[in-house]
């Protein structure tokens, strides 16, 4: 029996890379970008004509504004710890 040594036995797989790649390119459509390059708003959807009325954050329809109302500020809505 010839017994191959345990470096050998593993060349034809691609090395381990520890840190993830990003694709070359990727693209991100306009409804997902926010903020406008200062920190102040950074994460804060600036285009929009449908204001939150009880935050910063606008929202491209009205049902887009509703639901962020009903899941981040109702008070109403049954949240478990």
């Amino acid at each position: 029996q010839h017994l191959t040594p345990s470096h050998a036995r593993h060349q034809s797989r691609p090395p381990l890379t520890l840190t993830p790649t990003m694709p070359e390119t990727m693209e991100i459509t306009a409804a997902a970008k926010s903020g406008d390059g200062t920190v102040t708003n950074v994460g804060i959807k600036m285009e929009g004509s449908h204001q939150c009325p009880d935050c910063r954050q606008k929202f491209e329809s009205d049902k887009a504004k509703q639901l962020h109302w009903k899941f981040i500020h109702d008070p109403n809505r049954h949240q478990e710890d």
